[in-house]
């Protein structure tokens, strides 16, 4: 990565750290959602050379105080640059958030029942990629709609740990460009295969095709609700070729988003046995994982997203069925035109 003046990265610190406060969110929610977007922006001010001074300008005079997990992680991020700054909230409760709502609670057991739904075709060998970031964004494009490349892969071990959101537009000297942070996970290979071919993969490919906001507030949030629709097709299009253990771990990460809703209470019995501390005060976010990618998927559209699902669904009827049914609960679908980047 061609080296940046500092004076460079402190303006894209400064703006994306301000952007990064524009979240449709209010009170401790918000606080706790802007927190957590300078963890990201913290990341790429470490990677641009550990200049951290543009962040720390916007976030002293933010003067939030707590901020929920997510500011361990960025005050885990900040130490890497030397002493974090007094102003920098800490990891203190922000306060009361709204919870979640009953339609939210029902499309999540929809998500159940979708899930059951999905019929497993004979088992065949599980197809594998190479265990890396590239070998795996390369085996998952077979199940993204618009698989792009042309992003750079960065090796961040020495990020471990303080890493949530992997995937970042970064500057260059001659504009910007798209930047996967290789972090290594101890799930098992098939998971980490969903997560980084498909999910991450599908992040790459909206960040190849959308000039607009795609990394916070709004536009955060019609990130998720794509990346996470191409893992319901995926879910589909592998249990469809024969990919069970690939459409099972698949169908594990979408009960997985159901489950660590906050105030989950096990009232839907498959999603039992996951949680996010970090997305307890996230309300917002935490339901866009579940009713964004369904909004999405249900909306009239001609996009190779919407092509692949509705021929997945018609090798699908019983799951089909329970489409119907989430057809009359969704919401409208995130605006599929993120707001511009702050400049």
């Amino acid at each position: 990565m061609a080296k940046l003046s500092r004076e460079a990265v402190h303006a894209w610190a400064v703006a994306r750290a301000s952007a990064a406060m524009a979240v449709p969110a209010s009170g401790a929610e918000a606080a706790a959602w802007t927190v957590r977007g300078w963890a990201e922006v913290a990341l790429g001010c470490a990677l641009l050379g550990r200049a951290f001074d543009g962040l720390d300008q916007v976030i002293r005079a933010a003067g939030i105080r707590h901020g929920g997990p997510a500011a361990t992680r960025l005050r885990a991020l900040r130490a890497l640059g030397g002493r974090v700054p007094p102003s920098y909230p800490d990891a203190g409760d922000p306060g009361p958030v709204a919870p979640i709502g009953p339609e939210v609670w029902r499309l999540g057991q929809l998500v159940a029942e979708f899930c059951a739904a999905v019929p497993m075709g004979p088992p065949a060998g599980l197809s594998r990629g190479r265990d890396s970031a590239r070998g795996q964004l390369r085996w998952g494009e077979r199940y993204r709609p618009e698989p792009a490349r042309g992003h750079r892969i960065v090796r961040g071990d020495a990020y471990a740990g303080m890493v949530w959101r992997t995937w970042l537009r970064l500057p260059t000297r001659n504009g910007s460009e798209n930047v996967l942070v290789a972090v290594g996970r101890p799930e098992p290979e098939p998971r980490r295969r969903v997560w980084l071919g498909i999910h991450e993969g599908a992040h790459l490919d909206r960040l190849a095709a959308v000039d607009g906001e795609l990394e916070f507030g709004a536009g955060l949030l019609a990130a998720e609700s794509y990346a996470m629709a191409v893992e319901f097709v995926a879910l589909l299009e592998a249990a469809a070729d024969g990919q069970v253990e690939l459409a099972r771990w698949l169908r594990l990460g979408l009960l997985e988003r159901v489950g660590r809703l906050p105030g989950f209470d096990g009232r839907i019995p498959q999603a039992r046995g996951f949680h996010a501390p970090e997305l307890v005060p996230l309300p917002t976010l935490a339901a866009t994982y579940v009713t964004g990618p369904l909004s999405l998927l249900c909306a009239p559209g001609d996009t190779p997203l919407h092509a692949r699902w509705r021929a997945a669904l018609q090798e699908a009827p019983r799951a089909a069925e329970v489409v119907a049914r989430i057809s009359a609960t969704v919401p409208a679908p995130p605006s599929p035109r993120p707001p511009a980047l702050a400049r």
